[in-house]
């Protein structure tokens, strides 16, 4: 099996979830885990790290049962990159993995996108104003074309998410909060606006995604909203709180403003989790464990 984007947040959980599935040996010997170049990752494991090969491998890789593509440049790089560098670069993975899943027909093939392509759904895709968005989408129609009556061709479209390995604490609300909590700190929401989301716990979904690979489905393309639960960012710091045991969060919520919504029904989601028979931590359990690997 193939993992791409191995040494990111997502990545390094499919890899820890792969050795609590089937064992640290066998993570190292049937996953080839790809990387932007090649390095070793730590997942926090007692049997060590994991090694990684560059992602040009795949231009000579041949055979492979399976695929869980997470390889892409993240929005907090258009600005390091410029734009046209990051569409270029990005849609260089893009390629290669596409002529990789050309090279191995049948092969089930696994990627994460973003609720934030879904702006394009039914317009005309900007690369210029969104590129992040578009550039997903654009993947999106890779794995469509892809899924045929011999391929299963899955696409997990991703609002927000929770679990070990979180990166960039101040940048997610989740981890900001958490990070207060941990030092003891009252929790404050910044926005005025009613802020929703719809989170994913990283490590189900990967534990999901393995499952897939293991036992295919039928084949053909589908799109699936990554949501387990949907919550404000109140009810989020209100949970935090009582876990901690912290004064109450300060709030200066507007409810006459239109409010931030960024959300996805869950159902299924949740009925491919009860297909495979995987349990799924709930909302207290993935803050802790959230908290508790945070960098």
């Amino acid at each position: 099996m193939v993992l791409t984007g191995a040494s990111g947040w997502f990545g390094r959980t499919a890899l820890w979830e792969y050795e609590q599935l089937h064992g640290p040996d066998a993570l190292r010997r049937d996953v080839v885990a790809c990387a932007s170049t090649a390095k070793v990752i730590d997942i926090g494991s007692a049997y060590g790290p994991v090694e990684a090969v560059e992602l040009e491998t795949l231009d000579s890789l041949d055979g492979a049962s399976g695929l869980i593509h997470l390889a892409f440049l993240t929005r907090d790089r258009v600005a390091a990159f410029g734009i046209e560098r990051y569409i270029q670069e990005n849609r260089a993975i893009t390629a290669r993995v596409g002529d990789f899943i050309h090279r191995n027909p049948g092969m089930p093939i696994i990627t994460t996108s973003s609720g934030a392509a879904a702006v394009f759904d039914h317009g005309k895709v900007d690369l210029i104003s969104n590129p992040y968005a578009a550039l997903k989408q654009e993947e999106e129609e890779l794995w469509r074309r892809s899924g045929t009556e011999e391929r299963p061709a899955f696409v997990f479209r991703v609002y927000a998410a929770s679990g070990r390995f979180i990166k960039d604490p101040k940048v997610f609300a989740l981890s900001d909060f958490l990070c207060r909590a941990l030092a003891g700190e009252r929790i404050e929401i910044r926005s005025e606006r009613p802020v929703i989301r719809s989170y994913v716990h990283v490590g189900t979904m990967m534990r999901l995604f393995w499952a897939m690979l293991d036992h295919p489905c039928c084949p053909g393309f589908r799109q699936v909203d990554a949501a387990m639960q949907t919550v404000s960012l109140v009810e989020l710091a209100q949970a935090i709180t009582a876990l901690w045991g912290l004064p109450d969060p300060r709030i200066r919520i507007d409810s006459s403003l239109p409010a931030d919504v960024y959300r996805a029904d869950s159902g299924p989601f949740s009925q491919l989790l009860r297909e495979y028979a995987i349990n799924a931590p709930d909302l207290a359990e993935q803050l802790q464990e959230t908290a508790r690997h945070l960098p």
